[in-house]
């Protein structure tokens, strides 16, 4: 058991001292930006400036080209929609508008039916009533 304790000791004692180190070299890479921010002239600041200035409106011009393909996308998908719709609308309005022809004709058709049946009754009733004249 003490063997086991000493290694996870020195396991211990290694993890602290790689931390350390790392910490000092975090510590030390902040020094040596800071110190060469320091270092660095006016001119050399307004030039980063400068950089970091155009490399934000370059993004800003790239993040608009994407937005306007991305609404022209969205148009063009709204337009063939759109004419989707009204293509469906004006095959339901022609079926309509043929239904209603079919159903004007058929009651045509029926009119004219019943008016000949009309007359064919009023003859044959007039034939009755002539031959009853007669019978009397």
């Amino acid at each position: 058991e003490a063997v086991v304790s000493t290694q996870s000791t020195g396991k211990k004692k290694r993890k602290l001292e790689e931390k350390k180190i790392e910490e000092d070299k975090r510590q030390k890479d902040n020094s040596t930006e800071k110190k060469a921010q320091k270092n660095m002239g006016g001119s050399e600041m307004k030039e980063v400036e400068t950089l970091e200035d155009e490399c934000k409106q370059v993004a800003a011009q790239l993040l608009k080209g994407v937005l306007l393909k991305v609404a022209t996308m969205e148009r063009e998908r709204l337009m063939e929609q759109r004419q989707d719709v009204m293509k469906r609308y004006s095959e339901e309005k022609k079926r309509q508008e043929d239904e209603i022809k079919m159903v004007q004709e058929n009651q045509a058709k029926s009119a004219e039916a019943m008016k000949v049946r009309e007359k064919e009754l009023r003859e044959k009733l007039m034939k009755k009533f002539k031959q009853f004249e007669e019978k009397k």
